[in-house]
């Protein structure tokens, strides 16, 4: 059975067939009765297949999983595609119950929220009227690699890595047409001087998704029209960059796709009442990424997607960025409000992102001014950082804390310091040969071992 909750406001999603004009994509959708609109441009001259682009209209509707009664399109798709799709609605709608209706609830309107938790109702996935063909379009693979870039520290890690060790890499930037581009912007010029194989598509998702909140009932005020350090429901992110990009994919003949998913600590993500989740980051797992690779590899496009960087912590990936790659180093914003002085974009300094940059550069004894935070907030923050708030695995954010204090404050987790080699979530078998021992041999100069999970415990 598939439980309804009292949740469900939006009735029906149509997706009309996308439009397909050259390097650009529009997309419709009829949401009970008025049309909202997707717009997708590259920065590079592209054939666009529309198979390609029935998938990219697809995707973003998986955020809305658990807010939908329907959802139907003018188009077939191959029954995989309906499989994929389906599955990634479940885990979302998951996702979403636990991680925001129950864990976060200042978003939404009290008497909306359940009642209690419900695997169930967790699980609910809309009705989905989809016509199926089995038409595929094989994308044959060139060996290049695709980097999934944005600024932050884990995907100019990886950018650096990449370009040592001699792979063909293509920065690929998805620019939403909102104040996240600010985040992004910083490495993009400056990667668009110096290596020309940056790219970019535009898309107007984070219009779409503003629009769409508005037709979910369960949402307050709050969620509607204050400024937040994390997106109300969306969770289905990283996805609908990777759909976005397909037609790159296929004209540069791109192998494997990479993102900069660092190390998550299996042993905090417990099931809720019976529940299992990702604590809102199944699209940065080890389990997704070989969920899509299975995907794409049934529909013949062969492109592995894996990330090079899952098994160290953030405040080991800061270590050898600043040590091994300055001048890249120097790119990195990571902040929820980025914003202009003086021509450079800088970080805002204060919110859970900044945290999280600042504690990790302070206890590896790097100076943030490097990447334009102000004397004033590095000062605060010296004062301040055991008050503040982050969102870190409690390991890492103890033991940066224990170093940036001298002992005085936190407590020593030797772990944070080694690569992490755990099946379940940071396996190194899963990096593709052709690049593991490589990019294992830089990881450990700046590392002290392995450690691996054994009854619970980091060993």
């Amino acid at each position: 059975m598939n439980k309804e909750g009292k949740y469900v406001s939006i009735n029906n999603i149509t997706i009309k067939e996308p439009e397909i004009s050259k390097s650009k994509i529009k997309i419709s959708y009829v949401v009970d009765g008025e049309i909202s609109e997707l717009l997708i441009k590259y920065s590079r001259p592209l054939d666009i297949e529309v198979e390609d682009a029935r998938l990219i209209s697809i995707a973003p509707l998986v955020n809305y999983s658990l807010f939908t009664r329907e959802i139907e399109a003018e188009f077939p798709v191959d029954k995989e595609d309906y499989n994929f799709f389906q599955e990634m609605m479940r885990i979302n709608s998951t996702e979403v119950y636990v991680n925001k209706l129950i864990k976060r609830p200042e978003f939404f309107k009290k008497e909306l929220l359940p009642d209690k938790p419900d695997k169930e109702e967790a699980e609910y996935i809309p009705n989905m009227k989809f016509k199926f063909s089995d038409v595929k379009k094989p994308i044959k693979g060139g060996g290049s690699v695709a980097i999934l870039s944005s600024g932050g520290k884990e995907s100019l890690l990886t950018y650096g890595m990449m370009k040592e060790i001699g792979s063909e890499v293509f920065p690929i930037y998805v620019n939403e047409s909102g104040g996240h581009w600010r985040t992004a912007k910083t490495a993009y010029d400056y990667m668009m001087k110096n290596d020309p194989n940056t790219i970019r598509a535009w898309t107007t998702v984070d219009r779409f998704y503003r629009e769409m909140n508005l037709r979910v009932s369960a949402l307050n005020e709050r969620a509607l029209k204050m400024w937040s350090d994390t997106y109300p429901i969306q969770l289905f992110i990283f996805p609908v960059y990777i759909f976005t990009i397909l037609p790159y994919i296929r004209a540069l003949r791109i192998s494997y796709v990479m993102k900069g998913d660092e190390f998550d600590d299996p042993r905090n993500m417990k099931p809720e009442n019976g529940i299992r989740h990702f604590y809102g980051i199944y699209d940065q797992t080890m389990e997704f990424d070989k969920k899509i690779t299975e995907y794409f590899k049934i529909k013949e496009f062969n492109t592995i997607f894996f990330s090079a960087v899952r098994g160290i912590s953030g405040y080991v990936e800061e270590r050898i960025l600043f040590s091994r790659y300055p001048e890249i180093a120097a790119l990195q914003r990571s902040c929820h409000s980025c914003h202009y002085e003086g021509g450079n974009i800088v970080p805002c300094g204060k919110c859970s992102k900044c945290n999280g940059v600042l504690l990790f550069l302070l206890a590896n004894s790097i100076d943030p001014a490097l990447i334009k935070y102000k004397k004033e907030d590095i000062d605060d923050f010296k004062n301040n950082y055991k008050d503040r708030l982050y969102r870190l695995d409690d390991d890492e954010r103890e033991h940066s804390m224990f170093k940036l204090s001298n002992g005085k404050v936190g407590k020593p987790h030797e772990h944070i310091e080694k690569i992490h080699d755990c099946i379940e979530c940071c396996d190194s078998n899963y990096i593709p040969e052709d690049f593991k021992d490589k990019l294992m041999n830089i990881m450990k100069h700046y590392t002290n071992g392995i450690t691996k999970l054994k009854n619970g415990e980091w060993n």
